[in-house]
């Protein structure tokens, strides 16, 4: 009797669950109502089953397929803001909330608080906005678009805390967001598309520090995050595990590839000037002058975004650039180093040359410059 009592209630509520469910409104609530919904029929599962001692599986049932749907509305919103986000953002430095900080510190340190996250919904800022996100001692200056993008990333696993039973979708979904911004900030910066969105006249060498740090500090969590959604997969799920393996790559890479293009703007302007440079008096000449201008435009551009060891090492490369375009120059010119009067000038060009690039960038030397010359 009690366990018809038990299939009964279980029916009716299972028919009331999916009437309700057709017209969409189950998928238009909010994370929360659907979680207390969750919690208060699993909870009457729980107690019917414990009365009766039977294991029911058709109202979990349609409370999974319920949960799927969810998930689905879920993840769309949020793909939709992201993308709507992206294409009018101007990759400018954005003022870091006191609340936005506290989120990603407790990310940091592979927590996730609810609290926090409706902290950040009420946008009650009692504090003032910082400059940059502080995490383990590090500066990331960062657009809104990410800030927003890691409120996104806790949604999704706290999503996972409150209803586990849809944690590989939501994983499967999560990874594809990062796939997402990944592709869609290249195509906007490195492929210029932002000019066209937004109206940026250029995409300077600001924009493209920025959207380094910015993917420096999304790959910062990425193993937070897959270690977080590796102690709730189940063993058979794990090997899912290796998207966040490749999204890493594709992010360090993006990197890379933002770094080249710095350097390759500096390697055209080396090519240019020294292109035109001639060996005479005075010294230092306008083509170093021109030069050595550049060098610290750029730095000025990234001093205040990428982290020191980064500006040493993009600057060792642009001098390797500089001296490869030197010696090809000298070699048309045909000078030497023999000890002459083009050798000296030539010196002096490269005594001024050397105190700006160690001045501007704070590196201690630079390599030895005597290989810009042909070995005789």
């Amino acid at each position: 009797m009690l366990v018809m009592l038990c299939n009964y209630a279980h029916d009716r509520s299972l028919k009331l669950l999916i009437a309700r469910g057709k017209d969409g409104f189950l998928e238009k609530l909010s994370s929360s109502e659907f979680v207390s919904l969750s919690r208060s029929i699993e909870s009457f599962v729980t107690q019917c089953e414990t009365v009766c001692g039977k294991r029911s599986s058709s109202l979990r049932g349609g409370l999974q397929n319920q949960a799927n749907k969810f998930v689905n509305r879920f993840h769309e919103e949020r793909k939709t803001k992201m993308s709507l986000l992206l294409d009018n953002e101007r990759w400018k430095q954005a003022e870091v909330p006191a609340s936005f900080q506290d989120l990603l510190s407790a990310m940091a340190k592979g927590e996730i608080s609810l609290a926090l996250l409706a902290r950040m919904d009420q946008g009650n800022e009692e504090c003032k906005a910082a400059e940059y996100v502080e995490i383990d001692g590090n500066k990331y200056a960062v657009v809104g678009t990410v800030l927003m993008l890691l409120k996104m990333v806790a949604e999704y696993c706290q999503c996972v805390e409150d209803i586990p039973s849809v944690t590989l979708d939501i994983l499967t979904r999560l990874i594809e967001i990062l796939q997402n911004f990944n592709s869609r900030s290249c195509q906007l910066v490195l492929g210029a598309g932002a000019l066209q969105l937004v109206g940026l006249k250029t995409i300077t060498t600001k924009n493209l520090g920025l959207a380094s740090r910015c993917l420096q500090l999304i790959s910062f969590y990425i193993p937070i995050v897959k270690q977080f959604f590796a102690e709730r997969l189940l063993p058979r799920q794990m090997t899912v595990l290796r998207s966040f393996d490749k999204i890493l790559k594709d992010y360090n890479d993006h990197v890379q590839e933002i770094s080249n293009k710095l350097i390759a703007i500096m390697d055209d302007t080396f090519n240019h000037c020294l292109s035109k440079w001639e060996v005479k008096a005075p010294v230092p000449s306008l083509t170093f002058r021109e030069i050595c201008k550049r060098i610290r435009k750029i730095h000025e551009a990234v001093v205040d975004i990428l982290p020191p060891e980064q500006i040493k090492d993009l600057f060792i490369q642009m001098n390797n650039s500089f001296k490869t375009h030197l010696n090809k120059q000298l070699i048309i010119l045909n000078v030497t180093n023999d000890g002459g009067p083009k050798h000296g000038l030539v010196t002096s060009e490269l005594v001024f040359y050397t105190e700006c690039v160690q001045l501007t960038s704070g590196l201690d030397k630079l390599d030895n410059m005597n290989d810009i010359w042909v070995r005789r």
